[in-house]
């Protein structure tokens, strides 16, 4: 990797103040193909470092929806730099692209058909995030969110958006907008756990009116939800970053891609520091 291009454009992104999204690595735009649905595969997150847990979230989405005939897929990893001028707590910005850029490579070498794209966004909620997404990326087709379960019900929380219903402010977004979500949990919970089951009836229940007034029933039909049950179901990324500040790269071997794990490494000895401090 060319050390330091994140660097140069996240600092042309910045100084472009009309600018709210940029993509900078990858294709810059979708074209879209006529005979067949192009679907968007979104993963916003700090990718604080990148890890296992992101790529299995990415790699279940994938397989979910590449069964459909007719869908030509492709991958959007998104990283939010609202809060820029506030100071960015480590990693900064420009070694999370690097890192964001070296996921990117490992995606393709499972799924050479795709080539996924990494890009930044100034805007905070997933409504702003797509009309980036629309105006700059991928004008037609549709938008698929991936997320995990604690994140899908902060989204639909009626108090992010008040004065605002969620159904005014969210409804045509919702249109044309889908997520996947996988359940989340703790090593050792049982899958009949009252958390477990909430989790997947969450869907179930949207779609037949339990949270009505304030989640539409309507929208169950664009959430999916899967359970998740491999190793990577609890990983953390504060846990990992805790073990790297004190450089015992040997307990995160496994937990993220080498490449990743590799360049945090090399950072390291270069800023003779861990770069998550």
């Amino acid at each position: 990797m060319t050390r330091g291009i994140s660097l140069r454009k996240l600092e042309e992104f910045h100084n472009g103040e009309k600018s709210q999204f940029s993509v900078i690595y990858g294709p810059s735009k979708i074209n879209c193909q006529k005979e067949n649905e192009s679907m968007l595969l979104v993963l916003d997150s700090s990718f604080n470092p990148p890890h296992y847990g992101h790529y299995t979230l990415i790699e279940r989405a994938i397989k979910r929806y590449s069964g459909t005939s007719n869908v030509d897929i492709s991958v959007l990893l998104l990283l939010s730099v609202k809060n820029a001028d506030k100071g960015e707590k480590p990693a900064t910005f420009d070694k999370r692209l690097d890192m964001m850029n070296l996921l990117s490579q490992y995606i393709h070498n499972e799924f050479p058909s795709l080539e996924p794209i990494v890009a930044v966004s100034k805007s905070a909620k997933f409504v702003d995030k797509s009309i980036g997404i629309r105006v700059n990326l991928f004008e037609t087709g549709k938008i698929v969110y991936l997320l995990g379960f604690d994140t899908i019900t902060r989204v639909l929380d009626p108090k992010y958006y008040v004065p605002q219903t969620l159904e005014e402010a969210m409804d045509d977004f919702m249109s044309h907008t889908g997520f996947f979500c996988l359940t989340r949990g703790e090593e050792g919970d049982k899958d009949d756990s009252e958390e477990f089951i909430k989790q997947t009836k969450y869907v179930d229940d949207i779609s037949s009116g339990v949270f009505e007034p304030s989640i539409p029933r309507k929208w169950g039909s664009n959430i999916q939800i899967e359970v998740n049950n491999n190793s990577y179901c609890s990983i953390s990324s504060s846990q990992i970053r805790k073990s790297l500040i004190q450089k015992d790269y040997t307990s995160v071997e496994g937990k993220l891609p080498a490449s990743i794990l590799e360049y945090i490494i090399e950072s390291d000895r270069e800023a003779k520091s861990s770069i998550f401090i």
